[in-house]
C-alpha cells in the first residue's frame, strides 16, 4: 500500500470516528392557528431541558404560555398564568433538574411563577405571585446555575427587581436607577439582567438625563443594591441605550454590551466588568453602524456578541475569548429587507450559536450559524420552516445547555394563522470509551463492556462491531454476541447512535481470545517402590496465544504441591493418584492423572 494511503488509513483504526451534529429544521410546536401570539424567548439549562415562552390566546385573551425542551423534543402548550388579566410580555429562564421560572406581564403588573424542579420528570408550577405594577412594562429574568433567580422591570420610569431563592419571590427594596426622578427602563432603555453562580445579579439598563440617554449597571447581592450604580457609556459619545448583559459563574466577572453614537455613527460596544470597575470599551461592530446588540458567554467567560449592521440589513459580531473581543466580522452573507436582529447563546465547552432573521418584507427566513469551540464559525443553516410562512416579530431566539446543543424559537406565519415552531441543533453523542486491555479472554462469547459518552438529548443506543461486522445492538452498556468467535487476535469498537440518528465511534480496540487448552504430558521415571526417588517430568505448552501460566503437581499423599516442570518425589507404600494441571494465562486447564502404585522396599 502506498505510504501516503497507508497514513490516513491508520489514524482512522486509532482514533474514534468524528461525530457530526446538525442543524434539524422548525417544526411546529403549537399551531398553525389563532391564537398563537409572538413568542417572548428560548432558554435551555446545563442539563439539556428548556423551553420557549410565547405568548397565545386561551378563550380569546391573551395569556402566558409555555411549551418545555425535553430530550431534544419539544412539547406541548402549558399555560402558567391563571389569572384573567391580558397579557402582553413573558420571559422564561431555566436550571437543571427541570427547575424553571417564568415572568409575564398581564393588564400592566408583573408576575412570576416557579416550577420548583428537583424531580424525576418535569414538575408542575407553584403559583402565580405578583411582583409588581401598575404601569410595569419591558420584563427580563435570568436564573442562576443553583438555582436562584431574579427578574426586573420597569415601573413609572423606574427599574425594579426582584428575587427567587427556592420558591420564595422578594422584591428588592428600592429602585435600581440612581436618580429615580429620571425616567428609566423605558423603551430601548429597557433593563436586563444576569445572574451568576453564586446567586447574586448584575442588571443593567438605561436611562433618560437632560440633553442624553446613559446606560448604567449595578449589582445586587441578595437583595441589597451596590452602594451606587455605574456609568458605562464613553463620556465623549451621544446618546447610549440598548444594553444588553450575561455573567460568568464567578460573579466578579461579566460583559455589557450597549449602542452609543460615537462621532455620529450609531456603534456597539461591550465593556467587562472586573470586581466593581468596568474595563476600557471594546467594539464589536467592525467598525460599521450598528445597533442592537447582543451577548453570551459560558459560565468560563468565552462567547459571542452580535448586533445588526447597516441599519438592520445584516448580521456583525465578535468572538469573545480571553477575556477580550477578538476581530469583528461580519455573520451573515446577504443583506436583508427586514431587521435581522440577531440573537446569540453559547456553551460552558465554549460552542457558539448564532441565529437571525432575514429576507424580504413579509418574506423571512431564520438562518443560523455554528461555531465548534476553537474552531472557526459553520457554515449558515436556513433553520425555519419554509412550508409554515416567514418569521414573524420579533424575530428568532436561541438558548444552549453545556455541551453544545442549542434550541432555536420562533413564530412563522401570517396573523390569523401563526405556528410557533423550534429548531434545534442536536450535538452527535459522545464517543463510547472502552478499557484498553491485553488479556485474553478464554469465553469465545465474551462479555463486551464500555462506558457511554455524554448524551443529554434522549438515550442513546449502540452497536457493536468485531472485526467490521455489526454483532449486535443494544440500549445497555454491554452485549454478549451470539456466534461464537475464533481463537485469535480481533478488533472492536462501540458506535453510539442517538435519539436522531447521529453516530460516533469508540477508539479501535483489540480483543484476544484464547479458548483453546494447553497441551501436556507427565511421564514417571524410576521404581515405584517405598523410599526410592521417582522423577516427575511435565511438558505443557499453549496452544491458543495467551502464554502458559503455571502448572501444579499433587503428588496425591497430602504432601505440598509443585509448580515445576522437574521434580523428585519419594512415596511410602500404597496406591496413590498423581494430579497435574496446565493453566494458560486465558484461564483455560488441561488435567491429567497417573496412578501410582508404591510397593514395600
Amino acid at each position: 500500500m502506498p505510504t501516503r494511503l497507508l497514513v490516513p488509513l491508520l489514524l482512522l483504526l486509532v482514533f474514534p470516528a468524528s461525530a457530526r451534529a446538525d442543524w434539524f429544521p422548525a417544526t411546529p410546536i403549537d399551531g398553525p392557528n389563532a391564537d398563537v401570539v409572538a413568542v417572548g424567548n428560548v432558554d435551555l439549562a446545563r442539563d439539556g431541558a428548556g423551553a420557549v415562552a410565547y405568548l397565545r390566546k386561551d378563550g380569546g385573551v391573551t395569556h402566558a404560555f409555555v411549551a418545555r425542551l425535553i430530550g431534544g423534543g419539544w412539547r406541548g402548550p402549558e399555560r402558567v398564568d391563571p389569572t384573567s388579566g391580558e397579557a402582553t410580555e413573558v420571559k422564561v429562564a431555566t436550571g437543571d433538574g427541570y427547575r424553571m421560572a417564568v415572568a409575564w406581564i398581564a393588564d400592566g403588573n408583573v408576575y412570576a411563577n416557579v416550577a420548583p424542579g428537583g424531580t424525576p420528570d418535569p414538575g408542575g408550577f407553584s403559583g402565580p405571585v405578583q411582583l409588581g405594577g401598575a404601569g410595569a412594562k419591558d420584563v427580563d429574568i435570568d436564573l442562576g446555575v443553583n438555582g436562584a433567580a431574579y427578574v426586573t422591570w420597569q415601573q413609572d420610569g423606574n427599574v425594579l427587581a426582584a428575587r427567587l431563592q427556592d420558591s420564595t419571590w422578594t422584591l428588592v427594596p428600592q429602585p435600581l436607577d440612581v436618580d429615580v426622578p429620571l425616567e428609566a427602563g423605558t423603551g430601548r432603555l429597557a433593563p436586563k439582567v444576569a445572574v451568576s453562580a453564586e446567586g447574586y445579579a448584575v442588571v443593567t439598563w438605561g436611562d433618560v438625563a437632560p440633553g442624553i440617554t446613559r446606560v448604567w449597571a449595578r449589582r445586587i447581592t441578595g437583595l441589597n443594591l451596590s452602594v451606587a450604580p455605574q456609568l458605562l457609556n464613553l463620556p465623549e459619545g451621544g446618546n447610549a441605550d440598548s444594553p444588553d448583559i450575561d455573567i460568568e459563574d464567578d460573579g466578579s466577572f461579566a460583559w455589557v454590551v450597549f449602542r452609543q453614537d460615537v462621532a455620529g455613527v450609531s456603534r456597539t460596544l461591550g465593556r467587562r466588568l472586573v470586581g466593581s470597575t468596568f474595563e476600557v470599551q471594546e467594539a464589536i461592530d467592525a467598525n460599521l453602524s450598528s445597533d442592537t446588540p447582543k451577548v453570551q458567554m459560558g459560565g468560563g467567560g468565552v462567547g459571542y456578541a452580535v448586533a445588526q449592521s447597516q441599519g438592520g440589513a445584516n448580521v456583525v459580531g465578535s468572538w469573545l475569548s480571553r477575556d477580550h473581543f477578538q476581530a469583528p466580522a461580519r455573520i451573515d452573507s446577504a443583506d436583508s429587507a427586514t431587521p435581522t436582529k440577531p440573537e446569540v447563546a453559547a456553551s460552558d465547552r465554549g460552542d457558539i450559536a448564532l441565529a437571525w432573521r432575514t429576507g424580504p418584507v413579509g418574506g423571512t427566513v431564520a438562518r443560523a450559524r455554528f461555531k465548534d469551540g476553537e474552531s472557526a464559525v459553520g457554515p449558515e443553516f436556513t433553520v425555519s420552516n419554509p412550508a409554515l410562512g416567514p418569521v414573524a416579530d420579533p424575530g428568532v431566539f436561541v438558548g444552549g445547555d453545556r455541551l453544545g446543543d442549542f434550541g432555536v424559537a420562533m413564530v412563522q406565519g401570517s396573523p390569523g394563522a401563526y405556528a410557533l415552531t423550534g429548531a434545534v441543533f442536536d450535538r452527535a453523542p459522545g464517543a463510547p470509551f472502552i478499557e484498553e486491555t491485553t488479556t485474553y479472554k478464554r469465553k469465545t462469547r465474551p462479555d463486551f463492556r464500555w462506558r457511554a459518552g455524554i448524551e443529554l438529548w434522549g438515550p442513546q443506543r449502540f452497536r457493536v462491531f468485531v472485526d467490521n461486522v455489526l454483532i449486535g445492538e443494544t440500549p445497555n452498556e454491554t452485549l454478549t454476541p451470539r456466534v461464537p468467535l475464533t481463537t485469535g487476535k480481533h478488533t472492536w469498537q462501540v458506535e453510539a447512535v442517538d435519539a436522531r440518528g447521529q453516530t460516533s465511534r469508540s477508539r479501535l480496540r483489540t480483543l484476544r481470545i484464547d479458548a483453546v487448552k494447553p497441551t501436556l504430558t507427565v511421564k514417571v521415571s524410576g521404581k515405584r517402590v517405598a523410599g526410592q526417588s521417582l522423577k516427575v517430568t511435565v511438558r505443557a505448552k499453549d496452544a491458543g496465544g495467551a502464554g502458559l501460566d503455571h502448572i501444579t503437581v499433587d503428588y496425591g499423599d497430602k504432601s505440598a504441591k509443585s509448580d515445576k516442570a522437574t521434580t523428585r518425589h519419594r512415596y511410602k507404600r500404597g496406591t496413590f493418584r498423581l494430579k497435574v494441571a496446565a493453566v494458560d494465562k486465558a484461564g483455560n486447564v488441561t488435567r491429567k492423572e497417573v496412578r501410582l502404585r508404591i510397593k514395600k522396599s
